[in-house]
C-alpha cells in the first residue's frame, strides 16, 4: 500500500509549517505534527515595574526613538511583537529595522518577534525603529520591565562622538517617503541604508571642505564625509533644495547635478542718483541680467550723497543689484562683502569718497559652488 505523503505535502496539500507559542514554550509544527519544541516554561525573569503599550509605526517611518515607555535606559526586559497591515502581502517588505541610540552605525531587523533582555548591569539602550515599508504601517505591541527602581540614563556619548560615514558622492542620497524623509545608502549592488533623516528633523546643514554636518533634532551630528569637494557641495545643494521643496523626489529630477549658475539682476538705473545700467555700452533693453552679458557701466554722482558725501560698499550693491536668484536655491540675499570695489592699478575700497572710475566686481557661488561668472561694471563717479 502507497503512503499518502510526499515530503511536505499530503493528499489535502501542502502541509502547514510554523513556529508557534504554546503552553509556555515555543514548538515547530508541521501540520498536526510537534517537531521541535523550545522549553521556556522554566523562565523566571525578575521584574519591579512594567509597562505595555501599542505603537503604529506610519509608512516609511524613519527613527522613532523607542524610549522604552518612558522607563529610559534602565529596562532589563523587552518584548516587540509586530502586525503587519493586511494589504502588505510581500513577505520580504514585512520586517522592522532597528539600531541603538549609541551605536547607530549597526542596524537590525526583526519580522514577527523581538525579546532582548539584561540584567542590573547590564540595561537595555533605547533603539530607533524604522517601517522600511513606504506602503504600509506596522503596529509594535510593545512590553518593557524594569529589574529595579531606576530611572537614569546612560551618559549621551553619542553627541560628544556624533554618527559618520564615510566615502560617500551625492548621488548616494535620495529621497525615502516623499516629502518626509530622505536615505543616504552605501556601495552595495543592490545598495543598503546608511542612516535615514527625517527633513523636519534638520536644523542645520554646514559644510567644510569634503565633510557635511547635519543637526538633526533627534539623531544628534551626522557627519558625512564625501569623496571629493565636489560632491559635498552637491549634495549640500540637494539636501537644502529638498529640505525647501519637500514634495519634490530626488530620483526625479533630472539632472540631479547642479552646474547651473545663479544669475544677477540688475537694475535699469543706479538708484538712487545714477544713471542706466548699461550692458556692452547699451541702455536699450535695460534692465539686463548677468545671463545675457558680464560687462556693464554707469555713472552715479558723488554729491549727491548730500549726508555723508561718500558711497559705500551697500550703496554700490544696492544702486546695482535688484535680487539675485538661483534655479535650486532660490533668492539669493548678497552683503557687501559679495562685492570688490577697486581703482584700475589695484586699490580696493570701502567707501567711495572721490570722483574718477572704479571697478566693481562679484564674489559669490550658490550652495553648489557655481559662480555667475565675472561680472565686471564699469563705475564713473562724477
Amino acid at each position: 500500500m502507497s503512503s499518502c505523503n510526499s515530503g511536505n505535502s499530503s493528499l489535502f496539500g501542502p502541509r502547514s509549517q510554523f513556529i508557534k507559542a504554546d503552553g509556555g514554550n515555543l514548538i515547530a509544527v508541521e501540520g498536526v505534527n510537534v517537531v521541535e519544541k523550545q522549553m521556556l516554561s522554566d523562565l523566571r525573569i525578575p521584574y519591579k515595574q512594567v509597562l505595555r503599550s501599542r505603537i503604529i509605526l506610519k509608512p516609511g517611518q524613519v527613527n522613532y526613538l523607542l524610549n522604552f515607555l518612558g522607563l529610559g535606559d534602565n529596562v532589563t526586559f523587552l518584548c516587540i511583537k509586530s502586525t503587519y497591515a493586511p494589504k502588505s502581502t510581500i513577505e520580504p517588505d514585512n520586517y522592522v529595522m532597528w539600531s541603538y541610540y549609541n551605536d547607530f552605525y549597526r542596524t537590525y531587523n526583526f519580522s514577527q518577534l523581538m525579546i532582548l533582555t539584561g540584567n542590573s548591569t547590564n540595561r537595555i539602550q533605547q533603539i530607533y525603529l524604522t517601517n522600511p515599508n513606504a506602503n504600509y504601517p506596522v503596529t509594535l505591541d510593545v512590553m518593557t520591565a524594569v529589574i529595579d527602581d531606576q530611572y537614569s540614563f546612560f551618559n549621551d556619548v553619542v553627541n560628544q562622538t556624533g554618527r559618520s560615514f564615510v566615502g560617500l558622492q551625492y548621488t548616494d542620497i535620495h529621497t525615502y517617503i516623499i516629502g518626509q524623509s530622505i536615505v543616504i545608502n552605501d556601495k552595495s549592488d543592490p545598495p543598503r541604508p546608511l542612516i535615514f533623516i527625517t527633513l523636519v528633523n534638520i536644523e542645520n546643514v554646514d559644510r567644510i571642505g569634503d565633510i557635511l554636518t547635519i543637526d538633526d533634532s533627534s539623531l544628534g551630528p551626522v557627519f558625512l564625509q564625501f569623496l571629493t569637494d565636489f560632491d559635498a557641495m552637491q549634495a549640500n545643494s540637494l539636501i537644502n533644495y529638498i529640505m525647501n521643496n519637500p514634495t519634490q523626489d530626488i530620483d526625479e529630477l533630472n539632472p540631479v547635478v547642479d552646474l547651473i549658475p545663479p544669475v544677477v539682476f540688475f537694475n535699469s538705473k543706479f538708484l538712487p542718483y545714477g544713471d542706466y545700467i548699461a550692458l556692452n555700452g547699451s541702455t536699450a533693453s535695460v534692465p539686463y541680467n548677468s545671463a545675457e552679458g558680464l560687462t556693464y557701466s554707469t555713472n552715479v554722482t558723488l554729491s549727491s550723497y548730500t549726508a555723508s558725501n561718500t558711497i559705500t560698499k551697500l550703496n554700490v550693491l544696492t544702486g546695482l543689484v535688484n535680487m539675485v536668484t538661483d534655479n535650486r536655491d532660490g533668492i539669493i540675499s548678497l552683503t557687501s562683502s559679495n562685492i570688490l570695489v577697486s581703482d584700475s592699478i589695484g586699490n580696493n575700497y570701502n567707501t567711495i569718497s572721490a570722483t574718477g572710475s572704479y571697478i566693481v566686481t562679484f564674489n559669490f557661488t550658490d550652495i553648489a559652488g557655481n559662480s555667475p561668472g565675472n561680472i565686471i561694471v564699469d563705475l564713473n563717479v562724477n
